[in-house]
């Protein structure tokens, strides 16, 4: 790979390159009384929904071992609409109601208040990568966390399709909640969910009668001006109790507050606009038989980087914290279609789930480089051909991703002795990817073209899987879980231009396989207390990279073709009860993740290679609470995370013990909130705060991809409302009340931050100033 290749980073590009007992649960007794958090039954302060627990007709009807009630929070993390307090895991429930009283309008914003998961932006909506338990090595090959909506996986799964660096980010179109399950999921969701998952659940159509609602919301932010934004859900029946056309669309303009300096100045260079459409029909021509289809689409433009220029001692050096020095602009789009297909069949015994779907999910970035860089390459453009110098540097890339996958399912209703599940799974990814690397020459006036490069790589993967539980007693169910996975891939690339690193092209083919197991224990010695143990398993698939003909330095001995995957087993003990004649909640759970040869990415000056190397370690403890009574509520959560390398890779500078990047020591929120009557009609003012000690955006001493240390936060939020006569409401929020100006994140590109080494500077995401702001919804 050549110095041309190594500036692809950023985008990820295809060539680039039962242990032991958990002894955890005794670590909450040394923590700090702020550390409980969330709870088994409602989630963290952004309050849980219990819109969802209206009957599905895609589920068969269930025979729980203890009565639901009213307020029973519903989730279907397990494949099957259950409790979630019954789930033997650490499931959290966020409504949209919460996030829109709370002003949160991105995936950033929704993540912020779930200690234990943590967004590492990219620069901004659309970009960077979800972080779960602390499974993450900063600059990921491909994800370790998978995103869904409904029963369909949303976005790349490969490196090919830089699945680790653009991430789907949803405006809150037509959503009822997002279930957060922690830890992995390889057996009923496959591969990229070895730390977890995070779905999205919308609202279904409704075959009763019309309905919807219309809602806006507008705000200010400091630094930056006024945001705003209008949606809209129209519920249709078309045949009574047989079939029903659910339609929404949402207009979201964000304003921006980064000031671009230098040959581009720009205020406001990262605004934002993001718009999208759904559309649901639900058909069921009898009783046992559902049809559903679907069609969304969704749009983010942005103007720019929401980063500022720092070097590695966290001081800004353009200026501002906010201020970036750029040469070129930066328009970044992201657009996904999806089209899918539900049916469901109930024999009574069973149902019989049949899911179908295609998507295309489409990113286009452009990056400036620092003048850093742009130095380096004049030095050694002579070498390559390149006689004259360039005043400007960028790249232009696209990565263009069709995914196919089809899912048939089999799951038992709940019965006396055992229940079951068992499917079918295939997905298919196709990408293409166009880059250019270019820049404006100073003189002759023009441009000169580096690099030119067109990628193409598949991505096939079929499974079967299934799991059986059975309930020896009344009180004590034991479950054991598979899954058996195969995929082929190829890879092809034809480059050309001065600093192309395998002239002509190549071709490359890979088949693997891999198998995740999960066994969970769980005992509900009555209807108040549940205690549960779980083993499971979770990987990433390996994969191909470019071979590497040309380089400035020299070959690198390390450079192989393929990758192997990497892995990881969990062992988690937990425990979930219900107090006080259900006024208090309360859920805690210790976990220990052992992660075998961990996917690096190995960058020297024109070469970047993707590895396999060391082992790392993290275990942790989450606890919930929530309690209720009368017009009060109080809500809490916190995660403490311990991980770090094993044995470390001394090629690549990580020492043995070193922390793993995005994982904070501790992270938690607390939430109150206080209900009364104004004027005859139901008011509330609440309050949040949400903090994180320090986190490292990278590896210590990793030379190629030095790291940035982010400091600790506390943040304060406040927001109050009125619930108007006929459902309408109006909501007022103040998010970072005390204005806090804090780095929370790094530009995951290890060509820039191993430039910040020799004096270039390292991109950094900072805080969203103060933002006041009023939202309101009405239905009808």
């Amino acid at each position: 790979m050549n110095i041309g290749r190594c500036v692809v980073v950023r985008r990820q590009p295809a060539q680039r390159c039962l242990s032991r007992a958990i002894r955890l649960l005794l670590v909450p007794l040394a923590l700090p009384v702020l550390a409980p958090v969330a709870m088994a039954q409602t989630s963290t302060p952004p309050q849980t929904s219990s819109a969802s627990n209206t009957p599905s007709p895609t589920t068969p009807p269930q025979a729980s071992k203890s009565a639901v009630t009213l307020s029973e929070v519903m989730v279907t993390a397990n494949r099957r609409r259950e409790p979630q307090r019954e789930v033997p895991m650490h499931v959290d429930n966020v409504s949209a109601t919460s996030l829109q009283q709370l002003g949160a309008k991105n995936l950033n914003d929704y993540v912020s208040y779930q200690p234990g998961v943590f967004f590492a932006s990219s620069g901004g909506a659309g970009e960077g990568e979800l972080v779960m338990r602390g499974v993450s090595t900063g600059n990921q090959t491909s994800p370790t966390v998978s995103l869904y909506i409904d029963d369909v996986p949303v976005g790349g799964s490969t490196v090919y399709a830089a699945a680790a660096t653009f991430v789907f980010d949803p405006a809150l179109l037509d959503l009822d909640h997002i279930e957060f399950l922690y830890g992995p999921q390889g057996t009923l969701y496959g591969a990229g969910s070895m730390g977890g998952l995070v779905k999205y659940v919308t609202v279904k159509p409704d075959t009763s009668g019309f309905s919807g609602n219309v809602g806006g919301d507008i705000s200010n932010t400091q630094r930056g001006g006024m945001s705003y934004s209008e949606h809209v859900s129209l519920n249709i029946p078309l045949l009574k109790d047989k079939a029903a056309l659910r339609i929404s669309a949402v207009d979201q303009h964000t304003t921006g507050i980064y000031q671009a300096v230098g040959e581009t100045p720009a205020g406001g260079a990262d605004r934002t606009h993001t718009k999208g459409a759904r559309m649901q029909l639900e058909y069921d021509p009898i009783d046992k038989l559902t049809f559903n289809v679907t069609a969304m689409a969704q749009k983010i433009a942005a103007d720019g980087l929401s980063m500022g220029d720092f070097n590695l001692q966290g001081q800004p050096i353009s200026g501002g914290p906010y201020d970036r020095r750029l040469n070129h602009r930066e328009p970044f789009t992201q657009t996904l279609q999806l089209y899918s297909f539900q049916a469901a069949y109930d024999f009574n015994w069973a149902t019989l789930d049949w899911i179908s779907s295609y998507q295309d999910f489409v990113n286009h970035s452009v990056q400036d480089y620092p003048d850093s860089f742009l130095a380096l390459l004049n030095a050694f453009g002579p070498a390559f051909g390149v006689d004259h110098p360039l005043s400007s540097l960028y790249v232009d890339s696209q990565y263009d991703v069709h995914k196919t996958s089809q899912e048939i399912r089999l799951t038992s209703r709940k019965n006396e002795n055992f229940d079951w599940l068992g499917g079918f799974w295939f997905n298919r990814e196709n990408v293409w990817e166009d880059y250019l690397l270019e820049g404006n020459n100073t003189p002759p006036p023009g441009t000169t073209g580096l690099l030119r490069q067109r990628v193409s790589s598949g991505f096939e993967e079929y499974a079967g899987y299934g799991d059986i539980t059975w309930h020896a007693d009344p009180t004590l169910d034991l479950t054991i879980g598979a899954r058996a996975s195969g995929n082929k891939q190829h890879l092809a690339n034809f480059e050309e231009g001065p600093v192309a690193g395998s002239p002509g092209g190549f071709r490359e083919r890979l088949i693997s396989d891999d198998v995740t197991k999960m066994i969970t224990l769980s005992w509900r010695p009555n209807d108040r207390d549940s205690y549960y143990m779980r083993a499971s398993t979770g990987y990433r698939p390996g994969g191909l990279q470019a071979p590497i003909e040309s380089t400035v330095l020299g070959p690198n001995a390390n450079a192989k073709d393929t990758f192997g995957s990497d892995n990881l087993q969990s062992y988690e003990l937990g425990y979930k009860s219900r107090q006080l004649d259900g006024h208090l909640n309360v859920g805690i759970d210790g976990y220990d993740i052992e992660w075998h040869h961990l996917q690096l990415y190995t960058f020297t000056l024109g070469n970047t290679i993707i590895q396999n190397a060391g082992d790392a370690r993290v275990e942790g403890v989450e606890m919930q609470a929530s309690y209720s009574n009368g017009p009060w509520q109080f809500d809490a959560s916190s995660a403490y995370t311990d991980a770090y390398t094993k044995n470390g890779s001394p090629e690549l500078g990580i020492a043995p013990n070193s922390p793993l990047p995005y994982s904070a020591k501790w992270a938690g929120t607390l939430g109150g909130k206080y209900k009364f009557m104004l004027a005859g009609i139901d008011a509330y003012v609440g309050a949040t705060a949400r903090g994180s000690t320090r986190r490292n955006a990278g590896f210590s001493g990793d030379s190629s991809d030095p790291n940035f240390k982010l400091p600790g936060f506390g943040f304060l939020d406040l927001n109050a409302g009125v619930n108007l006569h006929g459902g309408a409401n109006i909501n007022f929020y103040v998010r970072n009340v005390l204005n806090k100006q804090v780095p929370i994140g790094t530009l995951n590109d290890e060509a820039v931050n191993f430039l910040a080494s020799v004096g270039g500077p390292m991109l950094v995401q900072m805080s969203t100033p103060r933002t006041v702001g009023v939202a309101f919804n009405v239905p009808f």
